[in-house]
C-alpha cells in the first residue's frame, strides 16, 4: 500500500514518455499526462470497460534494460515490471505477466474484447434544447381568440400569422413547450421572420445518423447576398444517396438533390451543427453527446462515418484532428483496438477500426535494449488496465498502482 496516495500497488513498472496513453481529450504522451485525466480503464476481471481518473504520476529516472515489443499493431518500450494482461488458448481469464518475463511462453493472446455499462437509449432528440435563439411556429386550427385564451398567463407570442398560427420567442417556448404543442396542430422552429421553418423533434437514431453524415460529407456555406446559410451533404454512391435521401424524409427536411450531394436553407442549423461539430473538415468533431449513447447507436454513428469517408478496409480518414481522436474514442467505446497514422505531408490521420484478435509471439516479436529514459509510473482510480502504446498502435496495459 502506498501510503502517500492511499493506493495499492501492482508493480513498479512504469511507460516511457512517448507512449501514449488514450484519454477521453485523445491520445496522451505519458510525459503529457496529469493527476485529474481521464483514461479509457479495464477492469481486468469483469473486461466492463469506464472512463476513470489519472490520480497519481510517478516520474522516476531510469537507466537499465528496456523490454521492445513491436508488431503491426502492437509497439511498447516498457520497463521489465510492466504488467501486461494476457490470456491462453486454455484459459479464458485474464493473467498479468511482467514485460521481462514474455520469454516463459511462445505466445500470449491480448485482450480483444470487452464492454462498456449499459446506457439508456437516445429514443428520440429535441433540437430546442441545443439552441438558444430560435422563433417557434405553431399553427393553429381553431379561431385566434379561442387560442389566445387558452394560453396561460405570461405565455405571449411575438408575431401573428393571419393563416398559420402564432410565433413565440425560444425562451417562452421552452417555459411553455407542452402546452404550446397540445395546443398547436403543427409546431416549428426558424431562426427568424422570413426565414424557412424546420422541424425539430427527431427520432434518435435518424439524427445520429444525421450527424454522422454531416460530419463526414458536410460542409455550411453563407450565401451570397442572402441572409441564409447552404447546408450541404455530399454523396454521389447510388447507395448512400437512396440512404441520405430517405434520411431526410424521415426528418421531414426538404432538400434540394443534385449529382452530386443535398442542401437545404437554414441558418439556425448551421449554428446547430457548427456548435456541434465544429466548423470546417479541419475542424470537424463528433457533439458532446454521442459520449452517452447507448453501444449500439455508438456503432451506428461509426458505421455512419465509415459509409462517408472509410474504405472496405475499415479505414477511416480525416483531416481533423479532434476528430481522429474523437473516432480513436469511439472505437474504444464500441469494443475496437485502434491503430492509426498521419501523413504529414496531407495532413491526413488515418484510422484503422476493424476489430481484431491480436497476440503476441516472444520469440519473434520481443526483444531486450538498454537506454537512460524517464519513466512514468501511473496510478488510476479503480481499475488497473490502460489503453496504451507508441506510434499509434495501442493495445491494453497495466498501471503501477490502483486507488
Amino acid at each position: 500500500m502506498n501510503e502517500d496516495t492511499a493506493a495499492v500497488d501492482i508493480a513498479d513498472g512504469g511507460l516511457t514518455e512517448r507512449t501514449q496513453v488514450l484519454t477521453t481529450d485523445g491520445p496522451i504522451a505519458a510525459a503529457g499526462l496529469e493527476v485529474g485525466d481521464e483514461v479509457y480503464a479495464l477492469n481486468p476481471a469483469t473486461r466492463i470497460l469506464k472512463r476513470k481518473p489519472v490520480t497519481g504520476i510517478e516520474r522516476v529516472e531510469y537507466d537499465g534494460p528496456l523490454v521492445h515489443a513491436n508488431a503491426r499493431r502492437i509497439d511498447w518500450l516498457l520497463h521489465p515490471e510492466q504488467p501486461i494482461p494476457y490470456r491462453t488458448d486454455a484459459i479464458e481469464r485474464l493473467r498479468l505477466q511482467r514485460a521481462g518475463d514474455l520469454d516463459e511462453l511462445g505466445k500470449y493472446r491480448l485482450v480483444n474484447e470487452w464492454r462498456s455499462l449499459s446506457r439508456p437509449s437516445l429514443e428520440q432528440v429535441d433540437v430546442t434544447e441545443f439552441v438558444d435563439e430560435f422563433q417557434a411556429c405553431v399553427e393553429v386550427d381553431c379561431h385566434g381568440h379561442s387560442f389566445r385564451a387558452s394560453l396561460p398567463e405570461g405565455c405571449v407570442p411575438v408575431g401573428r400569422n393571419g393563416f398559420t398560427g402564432y410565433h413565440f420567442d425560444a425562451a417562452t417556448f421552452k417555459q411553455y413547450q407542452e402546452t404550446l404543442e397540445s395546443l398547436g396542430t403543427d409546431v416549428r422552429i426558424r431562426d427568424k421572420k422570413g426565414h424557412w421553418r424546420r422541424p425539430y423533434r427527431f427520432d434518435g437514431d435518424d439524427f445520429i445518423r444525421f450527424i454522422g453524415w454531416y460530419v463526414t460529407e458536410g460542409s455550411i456555406t453563407e450565401k451570397v447576398n442572402s441572409d441564409s446559410a447552404s447546408i450541404s451533404i455530399s454523396q454521389k454512391i447510388p447507395e448512400y444517396r437512396d440512404r441520405i435521401e430517405q434520411l431526410f424524409e424521415r426528418l421531414g427536411i426538404s432538400v434540394h438533390a443534385s449529382k452530386g450531394s443535398f442542401a437545404f436553407s437554414s441558418n439556425l442549423y448551421a449554428r446547430l451543427l457548427t456548435d456541434m461539430c465544429g466548423e470546417g473538415c479541419r475542424e470537424k468533431c463528433l457533439p458532446e453527446f454521442v459520449w452517452n449513447l447507448d453501444t449500439e447507436q455508438q456503432e451506428l454513428l461509426l458505421q455512419v462515418l465509415l459509409d462517408g469517408d472509410g474504405n472496405d478496409h475499415q479505414i477511416y480518414f480525416t483531416t481533423s484532428r479532434q476528430l481522429a481522436d474523437d473516432v480513436l474514442r469511439l472505437c474504444v467505446e464500441t469494443s475496437r483496438k485502434p491503430r492509426y497514422t498521419f501523413k504529414e505531408g496531407r495532413g491526413m490521420w488515418r484510422i484503422f477500426v476493424g476489430k481484431v484478435n491480436d497476440q503476441l509471439s516472444s520469440k519473434r516479436q520481443v526483444s531486450m535494449t538498454e537506454d537512460s529514459v524517464t519513466l512514468y509510473r501511473l496510478t488510476i482510480e479503480d481499475y488497473s488496465l490502460v489503453m496504451a502504446g507508441r506510434n499509434g498502435r495501442f493495445q491494453w496495459l497495466g498501471v503501477s498502482s490502483v486507488s
